[in-house]
């Protein structure tokens, strides 16, 4: 079969060539649709469900709404592990999925037995919600908006009704995460001495304004030849509707009204978190979260488009400033790409034209490396892998050209010196070609089969490594079409036969290897024992090097991670980040530094207060002079931060990297180790000792042990037995 494959292909060269510019045009359009991202995105199928608890403290939140949520979710089909996280207000459930888990599908499993735990949860919890379908790798851009005359409440409030909803309309979008500045909020402060001189109650006060604000519908009303839609209109239109509410009526007959027993303002809700911004002040920021699957470098291009368009539209002074862009590490991703296929293409170039001595031969194999990358393209199109940094940078391009050098070099060795027609030369090709392409196939079979033992991997390890292993198959699969299709014909249009054998300069090589090869058979024990030596020295070296899942890739940006007592307040949160992006400012290497602390409102992230991520911008790195490798640059931030700001514990990361580890294990850290049990202070002295044991390990960095007490709390606990001696319902009192 192959034999007549390349006799058509010979006889048909012509139409064969015409398909190879087919192909290769066609490798273009498959390379602009090809979803791009920097590094494979190893985070697994997961869905998290996000439930509010106002008021509940930690150990509440796990009692009350954590437990019975877990018992409703544990056991869905399909479900792999399933941990979580509960803090003061807010508890947060991961359910992780086997791999190849449709995720829409999760995500409906997770939402019905989520609406079955509804019933258990305490009455004022409110609905729980899943967190948006996104992944490791989809924070994709972060922006803030600024203006000096604007106050913050203003720019929250634009960045919600302007800025946020035109870009959750771009396709590839799932969510846009607000975080800073003040959520506008219509407050009605209660007097409790007014209240008291009108006899009325908290519980009165917050049932008439719910009974106050709401539209009825008539259906409609015929009036002659029209029908006119009957509506009763009653909702709020602002503050002074509000303050007119009436609660009663007095004894003089003189209704008492809301603004009588409470000031009604325009205030900001009770804030989780906070944003700061270049070591100044205050700022608002969204976080564009892209949806599983999309074509992150396609998203990121549209967004930075649509908030150009948006920055347009602003009132004066008004500014979106993008402080975190994924498109620059994508960009530089797909420059190394780029850079290893030229340069792969060229050695091999430079080396069949150095070794074979024909141009034309070194071009027709050269060829071979676009032809199969093409193949491999389609085929990633096919199996849905997305092109990055492991599947198209850890391409083997020697691999690709090794079918047609060989099927060259047959060729150019068996006639050299002749003189042919095209037809001649056709006729002799195909028969060379036929005695050595089986054993070509055969070859390149082999390679194939050493990647089939990666794509059984499975967990984290698959999700890495099977997407380089398809690739690299799908590749050899279009060396192998490119040596039996088209490399034939072009053979047979474009290469003649060598006028002489081979290179002049190899002839002296030849020579001295021909005398070196009896002085080695003659010496065969010595160079043995010689070569078993320099073997054994040098695994000895290997195994004392240290080993990594993966290289460490440099992203550019780093994150700040600090850490302080859970009983900080906001503001002092706020004094301290302040502090700390100071510092890093000073550092020439840095551009811009962002500091959140606490949690958004969508709480993809539930932390405290006592949790701040500094997002450090950071110049090219030829640029810098504090240090040379990220290593040491972060070890100089870690230094100057710890001698300068008190109170809190840090840890440097980058963006991409902090945040797949925590999807993959819930913790940033590299290592995490777990305890479990009832005994909170046990555990806490327990993991005491380990920290304790595990710092004097060589190579560790950051140790820390995760705060799990020391929130205070002011708690009020009403007399039972009192509240029944004066006729009290406990919710009346709670209300009161």
């Amino acid at each position: 079969m192959l034999g007549a494959l390349i006799d058509l292909s010979i006889r048909l060269r012509a139409m064969m060539l015409c398909l190879l510019f087919v192909l290769l045009a066609g490798g273009v359009v498959a390379a602009r649709s090809l979803p791009i991202d920097a590094i494979p995105d190893i985070s697994g199928i997961q869905v998290s469900v996000l439930t509010e608890a106002p008021g509940l403290s930690a150990l509440e939140v796990e009692r009350s709404v954590t437990f019975p949520m877990e018992n409703a979710l544990n056991g869905v089909p399909g479900m792999v592990e399933l941990r979580s996280v509960s803090r003061a207000d807010i508890s947060a459930i991961t359910i992780i999925f086997a791999d190849g888990t449709d995720p829409w599908f999760a995500r409906q499993l997770v939402f019905e037995r989520m609406l079955q735990a509804k019933n258990d949860l305490p009455p004022a919890v409110p609905t729980p919600q899943i967190a948006p379908l996104s992944t490791g790798l989809g924070e994709i851009f972060q922006f803030v908006v600024r203006s000096e005359f604007h106050s913050r409440k203003q720019l929250r409030t634009l960045l919600d009704w302007e800025i946020v909803p035109r870009l959750r309309g771009i396709p590839g979008i799932v969510e846009v995460n607000t975080m800073g500045g003040e959520l506008k909020q219509y407050q009605v402060i209660v007097k409790p001495d007014q209240l008291a001189a009108y006899n009325l109650t908290i519980r009165h006060l917050t049932d008439t304004l719910q009974r106050s604000s709401s539209t009825v519908s008539g259906g409609y009303l015929d009036r002659g030849a029209e029908a006119f839609t009957l509506r009763a209109v009653g909702m709020f239109g602002g503050l002074e509707d509000i303050g007119n509410v009436v609660l009663k009526n007095g004894a003089d007959g003189q209704p008492v009204l809301v603004k009588h027993v409470a000031e009604v303002r325009d205030g900001a809700a009770l804030r989780h978190g906070m944003i700061t911004y270049h070591g100044d002040d205050e700022a608002v920021t969204g976080i564009v979260m892209m949806l599983l699957g999309a074509n992150s470098r396609d998203v990121i291009y549209a967004v930075k488009d649509r908030v150009a368009e948006i920055q347009a539209t602003l009132p004066p002074g008004v500014v979106i400033e993008a402080v975190y862009d994924r498109a620059d590490f994508v960009e530089r991703t797909l420059t190394t790409v780029m850079t290893n296929l030229i340069e792969g293409a060229l050695v091999v170039f430079v080396v069949l034209v150095i070794f074979l001595g024909s141009v034309r031969g070194a071009l027709v194999c050269v060829l071979g490396i676009p032809a199969a990358m093409t193949i491999a393209l389609f085929g990633m199109h096919w199996a849905g892998v997305t092109g990055d940094l492991m599947s198209l940078g850890a391409i083997d391009f020697g691999f690709l050209v090794d079918g047609p050098i060989v099927v060259l070099e047959a060729l150019l060795t068996s006639y050299i010196g002749q003189r042919m027609t095209a037809n001649e030369r056709a006729g002799a090709y195909t028969r060379s070609i036929q005695l050595v392409i089986r054993p070509v196939a055969f070859a390149v079979a082999i390679i194939m089969l050493v990647y089939v033992p990666l794509l059984g991997l499975e967990g984290v390890e698959g999700r890495m490594f099977r997407p380089m292993a398809t690739t690299m198959a799908f590749a050899l699969l279009g060396a192998l079409v490119y040596s039996v299709v088209f490399l034939p014909a072009l053979l047979a249009v474009f290469v003649p036969p060598l006028r002489r054998d081979g290179a002049r300069w190899l002839r002296p090589v030849a020579r001295a290897y021909g005398r070196a090869v009896p002085v080695a058979v003659r010496l065969r024990w010595p160079l043995l024992a010689a070569a078993l030596a320099a073997l054994l020295v040098s695994g000895w070296i290997f195994k004392n090097q240290g080993a990594n899942f993966v290289p460490r890739i440099d992203e550019g940006d780093v994150v700040v991670t600090i850490r302080r007592a859970p009983s900080i307040n906001l503001e002092e949160s706020k004094r301290l980040d302040l502090m700390a992006q100071q510092v890093l400012l000073e550092f020439p290497e840095v551009i811009t530094t962002l500091a959140m602390t606490g949690r958004a409102e969508v709480a993809i992230d539930p932390v405290g207060k006592d949790n701040t991520d500094i997002l450090v911008r950071l110049r090219p790195k030829p640029e810098w002079t504090t240090a040379h490798d990220l290593d040491g640059l972060s070890e100089h931030f870690k230094n100057a931060l710890e001698a300068r700001v008190p109170s809190t514990f840090f840890s440097i990361s980058q963006p991409i990297e902090d945040r797949t580890n925590e999807m993959i294990s819930g913790s940033r850290a590299d290592v995490q180790i777990m305890l479990t049990g009832a005994d909170l202070l046990e555990l806490k002295r327990i993991s005491e000792s380990i920290r304790n044991a595990v710092r004097g390990i060589p190579g560790t960095g950051d140790v820390r042990v995760e705060r799990v007490l020391g929130m205070p709390e002011l708690t009020v606990k009403p007399d039972r037995a009192r509240l029944a001696r004066y006729g009290v319902q406990m919710e009346d009192a709670l209300l009161a």
